[in-house]
This record gives C-alpha cells, structure tokens and sequence, in this order.
C-alpha cells in the first residue's frame, strides 16, 4: 500500500516537470522567430554596422549637421586597418571624451603643412575635391604623422575643430570605430534632404 502511495506521489512530482518542458517547447516554438531575429540584429549593430549622429556641422555639406551615419565597424573590431587618405571615418577621441567623425588627411610618417589656405601632404598640394570651398584651410603649425597615428580634418574648414587644433592632434588607428558607408539627412533646415553614399 505505501508502495503504491510512493507511487503516486512520484508521478504527480514528475507531472509539473513534464508540463514545464511542454511549456518551454511551446514557448520556442511560438517565439523562436523573434528570438532568432532580435539575436541576429543584436549582432548586426553591435559587431557588424555602427549608428552614429552629426550633432554638429564640422564636416557640412558632406555631412549635415543633425544627420545620422550608418558605418561598417567589423574590419576596425577584428583588425586595425590603416584607412586611406580622404576616408571619412568615426573615432573615439579621449582628449574630448567622445565619438567624432572627420576625413583622413595625414597619414602615418606623412609631415602636413599649409599655405595659402592649402594643404600640402610632403610638399605636394593635396587635392581636396569634395571640400565646399577651396583655399579656406588656415593653419600655422607643421606636423608630422607618428607611426599608428592619423591626422584629421574636418570638410567645413572654418567651422571645424580638428587636428589643427587640439592638444594631441594625432589619433591612435586604434581609436577608429567604422567608416561611414551611408548618410541620413531629413530634418528641416539642413544643407540638404535625403540619403547619399559616404565618399
């Protein structure tokens, strides 16, 4: 009798584990969908594409003040690439204490110079096609590129605070985080409504 009442107690235990098994497969099964999309997009934004905002108009009219950046950051996370001269590219500033985003102008061993409101890259003229205003870039500092560092410039040359300008001007390459691939401008009085490719 106490065998069979042994019994009985044994398999209404085992019975809540059975329904609680149930419930969870229920529960990947109705759910796995949007579990298995919110994990992939997680990634995505976390390791692979980087959001970023252009609170300010350093880089106008490439960049709109106010406008949104979707980057590529996987290279920079898994390696540390050295990007080329012109590259647009974000990057953490510790002398700021925030994340910027500028175009590449020195690059490692290169000596930067001005003259006449250009910029001379090793004594050659650089060639800045897509600045909105040429001979405007005023410096009266010469520098020369560590190695692993880069030197940046911001487009808007007389409203950018850059490498001209800071205690540190070179950045680590360590310190780049993605390169902007896509620019979002849809606010109101900005320089220019719409989405365009980041060159």
């Amino acid at each position: 009798m106490r065998e069979d009442e042994g019994k009985r107690l044994e398999q209404q235990k085992a019975v809540p584990d059975e329904k609680e098994r149930w419930t969870l497969k229920r529960f990947w099964k109705e759910w796995r969908e949007v579990i298995l999309i919110l994990a992939a997009v997680f990634v995505v934004f976390k390791f692979v594409i980087q959001i970023a905002w252009v609170p300010s108009g350093s880089m106008e009219t490439t960049l709109p003040t106010k406008s949104v950046l979707l980057g590529w950051q996987l290279s920079y996370l898994v390696s540390d690439p050295v990007p080329e001269r012109g590259d647009v590219v974000t990057f953490r500033s510790d002398e700021l204490g925030k994340v910027l985003v500028k175009r590449v102008i020195g690059l490692p061993g290169d000596e930067i110079s001005f003259r006449d409101g250009y910029v001379y890259i090793n004594g050659q003229q650089l060639e800045e096609s897509y600045l909105p205003a040429q001979g405007v870039t005023e410096s009266d500092n010469t520098f020369k590129v560590p190695e692993g560092c880069v030197f940046f410039l911001g487009d808007n040359r007389t409203g950018s605070f850059d490498s001209r300008f800071w205690n540190d001007p070179y950045i680590s390459i360590h310190k780049i985080l993605a390169k902007p691939f896509v620019v979002i401008s849809v606010g109101s009085g900005q320089s220019w409504q719409g989405i365009r490719l980041v060159g």
